[in-house]
């Protein structure tokens, strides 16, 4: 990306400007692909909506540059969101230093407050939804879990039982219960 935009002289001039386009958006991209790489390696583990959302915000951040997204920091939007999101050290480090960049750079050389704190909060918020929709779906996991086991314990128990009756019952023949009248009698346990 950065040898990419030095083929501009435009770019080549302002290189060394902490507020131009070469310091402000290369930075970026060493959280992001970071980010980027520990999803591609981790996706099975995500659910439908946090894959959802992580294109939600990768949307609303790429649409900052290109299309029409007001009110939104790019930037702060994604780096807030990696942050909470990341459970690598490389991502959440290096995002907090380009965060703290891209905050220096809007509030004292911009005096950018509104788009900066409306991308934290929306990255923070997204990022909190997906936490919690993690733990609802493992919750979920862990009762269902839970139930089949249950119900394979109930159902072994009933399968013990009866085998025991039934070779009682050959050898001993002092025993007249059926099958059917054990599983009514195992039935409320």
């Amino acid at each position: 990306m950065g040898l990419y935009l030095l083929r501009y002289s435009s770019v080549r001039a302002t290189v060394f400007d902490p507020s131009a386009t070469f310091q402000y958006f290369v930075p970026l991209m060493v959280p992001l692909i970071a980010f980027m790489f520990e999803r591609v390696e981790h996706v099975r583990e995500a659910n439908f909506f946090q894959h959802g959302v992580d294109y939600l915000v990768f949307a609303l951040a790429v649409g900052r540059v290109v299309g029409n997204v007001p009110y939104i920091s790019g930037h702060t939007l994604l780096l807030s969101y990696m942050l909470l999101q990341s459970k690598s050290k490389l991502v959440r480090i290096s995002s907090i230093i380009v965060l703290v960049q891209t905050l220096v750079l809007k509030y004292l050389v911009w005096g950018d407050f509104v788009t900066s704190n409306v991308g934290i909060a929306m990255g923070c918020i997204l990022a909190l939804l997906v936490i919690l929709s993690r733990k609802y779906s493992g919750v979920t996991r862990l009762r269902s879990r839970q139930n089949s086991s249950y119900i394979e314990s109930k159902a072994t128990k009933r399968n013990a039982l009866q085998i025991n009756f039934s070779v009682r019952n050959k050898a001993c023949n002092c025993f007249s219960i059926s099958t059917r009248s054990l599983y009514r009698a195992i039935e409320p346990i």
